[in-house]
């Protein structure tokens, strides 16, 4: 029964790729409805998560809505404060990237599909030569039937109780989670149920050196006021935004929308800090979440990351007059 009940699992979460036409959405939405949870407000948050944060290419949103699921699925350990949950919690998470990366080549967008979406020609190229189906539409669907397994697998404790296990059972995790809390305390738009859920963001997300943690947080509250629920706005009112923010990313438009504020967002923190990916910019892979605590209070850039983070995205959301009511 129960692998009958991962096969349907795994075969709604393909249906939904091409439905929701997000990564992250379809791949965070459906382990969501598996694990019971209804709530929605994550789904929308993950909307710019999709093809490596904004069509940017760097980590693919079936690794960022993955590693999301997994501290869903194991939030009630981690708010217990029990000794050792914090660091097995960050290890789950590793395993998850690391199968992910040996099954599929690279936890990157750019890499793991062949294509730069955030190009027009790659773009094309992407829907018409069927990689959306080869590649994209056939990995979730392995990957959630592996996920269901890490999701469903206890985590072990023990030892004594350690600053990473009362972080997180707090606040949430290193990267994400002080970048979330910064933007909330000055717009409004957040909580600490998100921020707690961005823990899965550490580490170049789930420790696998791509995507900056401290970015994922930012884009996270970019969902929050410019993404959208595709199990709301059905298939046509997911369609009409896609579209349109993909002619604003590829024609270089500047409005209030997510593709239009989040990919220049992306490609400015680029410039600055040299990279999306956390190994280009730390110049190191964490093994486990006592390594990534120990840089993070250690590392002025890291800080200095985080706090331009905080301080840009806050300052593009205001420029825009969006505040939570």
């Amino acid at each position: 029964m129960d692998e009958m009940v991962n096969k349907g699992v795994s075969a709604f979460a393909r249906a939904r790729l091409l439905t929701y036409l997000n990564c992250a959405q379809a791949t965070f939405g459906t382990l969501a409805g598996y694990l019971g949870v209804n709530e929605r407000t994550a789904v929308t948050a993950g909307c710019p998560l999709e093809g490596g944060g904004a069509s940017e290419g760097s980590t693919c949103g079936v690794v960022t809505g993955g590693c999301m699921a997994i501290v869903l699925a194991h939030l009630a350990d981690v708010l217990g404060g029990e000794a050792g949950k914090g660091e097995a919690l960050y290890q789950r998470l590793r395993e998850y990237t690391t199968w992910f990366e040996e099954s599929f080549g690279s936890t990157l967008c750019r890499e793991r599909s062949g294509v730069n979406v955030n190009e027009v020609v790659g773009f094309m190229d992407y829907l018409f030569t069927g990689k959306v189906v080869t590649r994209c539409v056939n990995h979730i669907g392995k990957a959630v039937t592996r996920l269901i397994e890490l999701m469903n697998l206890p985590l072990e404790g023990g030892g004594e109780a350690s600053e990473l296990d009362g972080r997180l059972a707090a606040g949430g995790g290193y990267c994400a989670a002080e970048v979330m809390r910064g933007i909330r305390g000055e717009t409004g738009h957040g909580s600490l149920y998100l921020e707690r859920l961005s823990t899965a963001l550490d580490g170049g997300a789930g420790l696998s050196g791509g995507l900056c943690g401290a970015l994922g947080g930012a884009l996270l509250s970019f969902g929050l006021v410019w993404g959208m629920d595709p199990r709301k706005e059905g298939i046509i009112g997911t369609l009409v935004p896609f579209v349109r923010g993909h002619v604003n990313l590829y024609m270089g438009r500047s409005e209030a929308e997510l593709w239009a504020v989040a990919n220049p967002f992306l490609r400015e923190f680029k410039q600055r800090f040299g990279s999306l990916e956390c190994r280009d910019i730390t110049g190191r892979r964490f093994g486990d979440g006592t390594g990534l605590a120990e840089h993070m209070e250690a590392s002025e850039l890291c800080a200095e990351i985080k706090e331009w983070c905080r301080a840009r995205a806050t300052e593009l959301i205001c420029a825009h007059r969006v505040f939570a009511a």
